[in-house]
């Protein structure tokens, strides 16, 4: 009866926790911003305004499901100072870099390296009095799980619906770019270090905090991701750096369960450093290989780049995909979207297409048009522009 009840009160819990509010206002914002940006460079709006909030959900209770069993069979605590603290990073860290900064190697390695740097050289602060770093021992192993858990949704579920932009290169020329961002809100069951819980065997929980009562609690964590992709497509970039992540944070779970076990004083704190560290360092190989290799959504010699394909559109349905090179339309070469216009305007019933596709072969495209088609197939291009010309949509 006592856990049927602790379960109720966590759930409640998380309802009352500024996360989960923060969570939804910032990402609705986000789809705001979103749009702004694409009618700014194709005068028009390429994915509906929740298209994140869409994905905030679903797949993050799924996660935070399978981490909660993970969680309670090992019976990780987590203080409440830490929580407090934890929110707050995350708020600030998403109002100053978005996406970019909700790994938890900074939502919560950042925090645990504060609070377990105050506690190693015993510099006092009243709100952390109450605290023993015995309790930082759970967090530890928590922040390794949260970033197994973010490689993965990057590899799931972080090629969805990926966002057009235009850019300006370094020789001054219009330049593409695909932008992917994803926020999973993760409601994971931890155990606060009092409460009228008692311990139901005598190995649990695995990460003792040395309290004799724990109560449930279901914390909201907010993870997310910002890359801009420039020099390849989108797949090979998303699912590199998803691997890496996942590879780092087992790495991070590793290191966190070893020094629970011989190094219980500085356990927090060699796996809040060694996070923080190898992210920033993933962080850093990506930009490096975005700044020297060569722009792939660029204007050719021959033929037109697809950019982005809008959804539902009759591009969509004959299969054109973003990085092809359409060559030819109604047998007629193209290299421009006007040429295109022209091509399409020859026959109002039906669409033909030669198009490059990503190996470099030739492949044909082709559907029947109705009417009003011809004038937009729902192609987003990256043809020869001047500076301050916005791109169209074909």
């Amino acid at each position: 009866m006592e856990w049927t009840i602790e379960v109720a009160k966590g759930i409640g819990r998380v309802l009352l926790h500024p996360i989960f509010y923060f969570s939804i206002t910032w990402v609705v914002l986000a789809g705001f911003w979103r749009i702004k940006r694409e009618r700014r460079d194709f005068h028009m709006r390429v994915h509906p305004i929740f298209l994140e909030l869409r994905h905030l959900f679903p797949v993050g209770i799924l996660v935070g499901i399978l981490l909660s069993i993970v969680t309670i069979l090992l019976g990780l605590t987590f203080p409440l100072q830490l929580l407090l603290i934890v929110a707050v990073t995350t708020i600030v860290l998403t109002i100053i870099g978005n996406a970019r900064l909700l790994s938890a190697a900074f939502t919560i390695g950042i925090p645990l390296l504060l609070v377990s740097s105050l506690s190693l050289f015993s510099i006092e602060w009243d709100f952390l009095d109450s605290l023993d770093s015995n309790y930082l021992l759970g967090a530890s192993v928590m922040l390794g799980l949260l970033m197994v858990a973010e490689g993965i949704l990057m590899i799931k579920n972080g090629l969805k619906d990926v966002s057009p932009k235009l850019r300006t290169s370094r020789r001054g020329l219009i330049v593409g770019a695909l932008q992917t961002k994803r926020f999973w809100l993760l409601p994971t069951f931890l155990f606060l270090p009092s409460g009228v819980l008692t311990l139901p065997f005598d190995w649990w929980p695995v990460i003792s905090s040395g309290s004799e009562g724990y109560s449930l609690v279901l914390l909201p964590f907010l993870v997310g991701f910002q890359q801009q992709i420039q020099t390849e497509l989108p797949g090979a970039a998303v699912k590199r750096m998803g691997k890496n992540v996942l590879s780092l944070g087992l790495l991070v779970l590793i290191v966190g369960i070893v020094g629970v076990f011989l190094l219980p004083a500085y356990a927090a704190i060699i796996t809040s450093v060694f996070a923080l560290i190898g992210r920033v360092w993933l962080v850093y190989r990506h930009r490096i290989r975005e700044n020297n290799n060569p722009y792939y959504y660029a204007p050719r010699n021959s033929g037109v780049m697809v950019l982005d394909v809008l959804p539902n559109s009759p591009a969509e349905k004959m299969g054109l995909k973003t990085g092809e090179v359409i060559q030819t339309c109604n047998k007629v070469n193209v290299n421009s979207q006007e040429e295109m216009y022209q091509a399409l305007s020859k026959n109002r019933a039906y669409c033909k297409l030669e198009v490059f596709d990503h190996n470099n072969e030739i492949r044909i495209v082709q559907g029947a048009l109705y009417e009003g088609d011809h004038h937009e197939l729902g192609i987003l291009f990256i043809e020869n522009q001047k500076i301050g010309q916005p791109n169209q949509v074909g």
